[in-house]
């Protein structure tokens, strides 16, 4: 029987939360997600089932504290950035210090009336 304060405390970070003994709450809704996905809306044949479901588990699970699928998220947002051609997102405020370390001493970003 849980109480309420281990009810409380266990679903407060919902990723981590253990729904089956090493089954977060993140990979049990993507098992469920990619589950329904494959077999419901693409028609795949239920024997690629489990396929599916240990393609969620595996997307859900947690690598030095950043979840599987957002890393290939990003991977394939990279990947389509380059080939629609679009140019790769910056770090404008790393580039901005870039160029302020480069600027002369006595150079503030005002013209000077006297020179």
């Amino acid at each position: 029987m849980f109480t309420v304060t281990h009810f409380r405390s266990e679903f407060v970070r919902q990723s981590q939360a253990t729904i089956l003994r090493r089954v977060t709450m993140t990979q049990f809704m993507l098992v469920i997600v990619s589950a329904a996905l494959g077999v419901g809306l693409l028609g795949a044949p239920f024997w690629l089932a489990p396929v599916f479901i240990a393609l969620g588990y595996v997307a859900g699970y947690e690598h030095h504290g950043e979840i599987i699928l957002r890393r290939l998220l990003a991977y394939a947002f990279v990947r389509l950035r380059s080939l629609t051609g679009r140019p790769r997102l910056v770090n404008v405020q790393a580039e901005w210090d870039g160029l302020r370390a480069m600027r002369p001493q006595g150079y503030n970003g005002k013209k000077n009336l006297f020179s």
